[in-house]
């Protein structure tokens, strides 16, 4: 009888993986801390995914980790539906333990209470990146802001990117002064215009 480790799932949550088992981990049971990957699920609403593994793999001196992956929709043209893509690269949460039942407890509290992921890309439409405006906000998160990228904030009509530059901890009076008047719409108008009257930025 296979002796999986019981979990209580939470609504939304699908497990596409398991061979969690019930089992601390002994030299003479290493067999079942195997394979890439003891347990994944992920939840489609969410953009969450909770991926399992025991590394290094059959070693009695490894340990659990626990990590929760952020997804991505990528719009596919050739099944007209939108593909979920993991950033493995850059876990949103990473949880490590040679104790089983903590590692339960844990993947329950995760599922119960883990937030939306919130996709920070700019896309034109649904799964489907905005290249250039996505490679502005990738440059925006360097330190500090080369004057061309803030140039071409400035002079372009996107809500998001302008919005981002006035959060930014390099944004300059000017800026201010500029997208106070020229901003492409009032919102970013009259944030522009509170962030001038706040105490960094009064003359």
């Amino acid at each position: 009888m296979i002796n999986f480790q019981p979990l209580r799932i939470t609504s939304g949550w699908t497990i596409e993986w398991n061979t969690f088992m019930k089992t601390d981990p002994h030299p003479d049971d290493m067999a079942d801390f195997s394979g890439s990957s003891l347990l994944h699920a992920y939840n489609r609403n969410m953009k969450r995914a909770i991926n399992l593994e025991w590394r290094p793999e059959e070693d009695y001196d490894g340990e659990f980790i626990l990590r929760v992956i952020n997804l991505e929709e990528h719009y596919n043209s050739k099944t007209q539906d939108f593909d979920l893509v993991g950033d493995w690269e850059n876990p949103h949460y990473e949880f490590c333990s040679k104790d089983r039942l903590k590692v339960v407890s844990e993947i329950e509290e995760l599922m119960l209470q883990l937030p939306p992921y919130e996709d920070p890309r700019i896309l034109k439409s649904r799964g489907v990146v905005d290249d250039e405006a996505e490679h502005i906000r990738i440059k925006l998160l360097e330190t500090k802001i080369s004057d061309e990228v803030r140039s071409e904030i400035l002079n372009s009509d996107h809500k998001k990117l302008q919005d981002l530059l006035l959060d930014h901890t390099d944004v300059k009076r000017e800026d201010l002064l500029f997208l106070s008047e020229h901003g492409t719409v009032k919102g970013i108008r009259n944030k522009a215009s509170q962030k001038l009257n706040s105490k960094p930025f009064r003359n």
